[in-house]
């Protein structure tokens, strides 16, 4: 039989105690920072819109398949089939009035649109280009508009200096619609615009 004095309880103690203070439990309290970070840009402020303007087209007959009006972003204009005229149009134009300079920016524009003669005539402009102005050219080699979903250009922005875009497109006879003589636009009743969308990369 094991036998415990008082005297052997009170060494028991002591040792359970000194075990305890011999394995002291350290916390580390442990710190970090984050920084932060802005870059502001100017918002880009869009005018001196001037509209694509196909002049005065002459026509053979009622336009079809084959019947084109084909202008460049440079303005010069050809033709196919039943319609003719000058040679010379008007590019349509936006321009970048405000804006940080060095920022890419980026284009997106409608690939089509509709001009009516406010009575239910109507007839499309189709593959809509565009280039960065001073690299103006003929219509089929500026930057394809393809919708708001894919970039057509991009410029380095420098206002006063390289901060406008230029656009093109070729009026279709085949998408004519109840078609008569007269003023079309994309403007009248039944229209449909070409939409420029112009964003920092």
């Amino acid at each position: 039989m094991i036998r415990r004095t008082l005297g052997d309880k009170k060494r028991f103690i002591l040792a359970t105690a000194l075990c305890a203070m011999a394995f002291p439990v350290t916390v580390h309290a442990l710190n970090t920072s984050n920084d932060a970070r802005v870059e502001f840009r100017q918002v880009l402020t869009l005018g001196n819109e001037v509209d694509m303007d196909f002049g005065t087209i002459f026509v053979a007959g009622t336009p079809g398949a084959g019947d084109t009006v084909n202008m460049g972003t440079n303005g010069l204009i050809s033709y196919t089939g039943g319609f003719s005229g000058s040679g010379t149009g008007t590019a349509g134009k936006v321009d970048i009035t405000a804006g940080t300079n060095s920022q890419t920016v980026n284009v997106f524009c409608d690939a089509s649109a509709t001009m009516t003669n406010g009575a239910g005539a109507s007839i499309n402009v189709t593959s809509i280009e565009t280039v960065a102005e001073g690299s103006e050219t003929s219509f089929g080699s500026g930057n394809a508009c393809n919708g708001m979903g894919s970039v057509a250009a991009s410029i380095v922005l420098n206002i006063g200096t390289l901060d406008t875009f230029v656009f093109g497109g070729r009026i279709d006879g085949a998408t004519a619609t109840s078609f008569t003589g007269g003023n079309f636009s994309t403007a009248n009743a039944g229209g449909d615009d070409i939409r420029v969308d112009i964003i920092y990369q």
